[in-house]
C-alpha cells in the first residue's frame, strides 16, 4: 500500500536575504536621486488646449456632435483651472479661445452656452484689450441670426462701449439691430444711444425715426411712442432748431400719430351782403 506524499516546504535561505536587502537599498537610492532631479520638472501643460482641425473634431465626434460640443464646451469652461491649478484670465490666450469658440460655433450654432461662457466669463478679464476677441466673437455669432441671437450684439455693443470705449465699434456691432424685424423695439433703438454718445445727433436722430418707421402702429406701444418722441424732441430739437417742428407729426389723444390732411380747408368765410331797401 502506498501513501501520497507530503507537500515539499520551500524556505527561503538565510543566505539569500542579504542580497534581497541590498537589491531593494539599491533601487530606494535609484529612487531617491530620480527624485532629487526631477523635483523641478513639471509637465508642459498649456492653459487653453491647441485648437484641432475642424475635420479633426468631426471625426472625433463619431457622429454625435451635439454630445462631442458639450465634452469641448466643458473642457474650455475649465481650462486652466485643472490639476491642482487657478489661472486668472489675463494669462488666458485670448486668440487661441476665441478659434475655439468659433470652432464650438461649427458644431452647435444655435447653443446660447458659448457666447454665455464668452461674456459673462472670459469678458471679465483684468486685461482689457483681450476682450476684444470676445466682442469679435459675439458680433459674427449673433449677426448670422439677428432676431433669435440679439441679446448677443447687445453684450457685445455693452463691452465694445463700456470696456474698450470704443463706440465706432459698439455702433458697427448694433447696426444688424436697426433693421431688424422680431426684436425688441428698445434694442433697435441702441444705436441711437451710441450715436448721442459720441455728438453725433442727427445720426440719432435718424435712428429713432428709422426705427419708428418701421415699427409700425400695430406693434408700437404708446409708451415706446411717447418715450422716442421724448428723446428726438428733448435731446436733438436744441441742436437742430427747427427740425423736429418740422418733421414731428400730429399727435391724437392716444399720443400716436395722426395722418394729415393732403391740403389744409379753406378757412375764408363767403360773407353775404345784406339787402338794402329800395
Amino acid at each position: 500500500m502506498t501513501t501520497a506524499a507530503a507537500p515539499r516546504k520551500t524556505h527561503l535561505s538565510l543566505g539569500s536575504a542579504p542580497h534581497l536587502y541590498f537589491a531593494f537599498f539599491s533601487l530606494f537610492i535609484c529612487q531617491l536621486f530620480f527624485w532629487n532631479a526631477s523635483r523641478n520638472v513639471f509637465p508642459d501643460m498649456a492653459i487653453v488646449p491647441d485648437v484641432p482641425a475642424r475635420d479633426v473634431v468631426k471625426a472625433l465626434s463619431l457622429g454625435d456632435e451635439q454630445f462631442y460640443f458639450r465634452v469641448l464646451a466643458l473642457e474650455i469652461q475649465n481650462a486652466g483651472d485643472t490639476y491642482g491649478r487657478f489661472t486668472p484670465l489675463k494669462n488666458y490666450d485670448y486668440d487661441k479661445l476665441s478659434q475655439w469658440f468659433f470652432l464650438l460655433d461649427t458644431l452647435d450654432p444655435q447653443s446660447d452656452y458659448i457666447p454665455s461662457l464668452a461674456t459673462y466669463y472670459f469678458a471679465q478679464t483684468q486685461n482689457v484689450p483681450d476682450v476684444r476677441y470676445i466682442v469679435d466673437y459675439l458680433y459674427e455669432h449673433g449677426k448670422r441670426d439677428v432676431t433669435h441671437k440679439w441679446w448677443w450684439l447687445l453684450q457685445a455693443m455693452y463691452l465694445a462701449n463700456h470696456k474698450l470705449e470704443d463706440k465706432d465699434l459698439a455702433l458697427k456691432v448694433g447696426e444688424p439691430m436697426i433693421d431688424a424685424q422680431g426684436i425688441p423695439l428698445w434694442a433697435r433703438q441702441f444705436p441711437a444711444f451710441i450715436y448721442e454718445q459720441k455728438g453725433e445727433r442727427e445720426q440719432a436722430l435718424y435712428v429713432m425715426e428709422h426705427v419708428l418707421e418701421s415699427a409700425g402702429k400695430e406693434t408700437l406701444t404708446r409708451e415706446e411712442f411717447n418715450f422716442m418722441k421724448y428723446f428726438i424732441e428733448e435731446r436733438i430739437e436744441k441742436e437742430i432748431p427747427g427740425l423736429m417742428t418740422k418733421m414731428a407729426p400730429e399727435l391724437g389723444e392716444d399720443g400716436f400719430a395722426l395722418d394729415k390732411p393732403d391740403a389744409e380747408p379753406h378757412d375764408a368765410q363767403t360773407q353775404e351782403t345784406p339787402a338794402t331797401n329800395p
